[in-house]
């Protein structure tokens, strides 16, 4: 289903009889507000069920795959950083972020890792020794001015024996970066679920406009 159609089908029934009291035309641009709450719900609800299950496949569908330039690495070894184009979905232990991998060679995959573990990996023997190269995630905006990027990945333990110039990371992509017309992938039973939640969602705060009393009487 595309996103517009979920639009469409709540617009319609606020157009329609249905509504009672509420109905009304809305912006669509209000809808895809409720919308979105609903779908980062979803979203969270699946990474809980995958966390009982250990099955993230439903994630991975929602994901997509961003090519990211690394910035900053000077030599083959270093550290280095990328700017992602947007903020993952905020999921436990970073699971909005997928996979990350040298775009060139995937098959070099980067670890995760948080952001204060570098000073206690440094201090371990096996910091020495295992050479995967490693991210962490930044809410720091190196750049200046509305709109920017403003998530990094800081890299760590970047290939001795090449230089990594792009990164391909594979990410959840929350509904407010799709476009009306893009696809949504979820479980057929799940579409008239979310509209209704969206539905409720709105009835909830869409407040019913006061007649006046003249009205109302006659």
């Amino acid at each position: 289903m595309k996103k517009i159609n979920i639009i469409d089908a709540v617009a319609y029934f606020f157009a329609s009889d249905s509504a009672g009291d509420q109905r009304g035309i809305y912006h669509p641009e209000i809808i895809k507000v409720h919308l979105n709450s609903v779908f980062n719900r979803a979203v969270y609800d699946t990474y809980q069920n995958g966390l009982k299950s250990s099955d993230y496949s439903q994630l991975d569908v929602w994901s997509k795959i961003f090519e990211c330039a690394v910035v900053g690495q000077v030599a083959p070894g270093t550290t280095g950083y990328a700017l992602l184009p947007f903020a993952p979905s905020q999921l436990p232990n970073n699971m909005g972020i997928r996979q990350v991998c040298d775009h060139n060679n995937n098959a070099n995959v980067f670890a995760p890792v948080e952001n204060t573990s570098n000073v206690i990996f440094a201090e371990l023997d096996v910091n020495t020794m295992d050479s995967t190269p490693t991210y962490n995630v930044q809410r720091s905006n190196v750049n200046v001015g509305a709109g920017e990027a403003s998530t990094i990945l800081r890299l760590n333990k970047l290939p001795v024996l090449s230089l990594v110039t792009a990164l391909d990371v594979m990410m959840v992509v929350p509904l407010d970066q799709l476009d009306d017309f893009d696809e949504i992938a979820m479980p057929s039973a799940m579409e008239d679920d979310i509209i209704r939640q969206v539905i409720d969602l709105m009835g909830k705060r869409i407040p019913v406009p006061n007649l006046p009393s003249n009205v109302v009487n006659s």
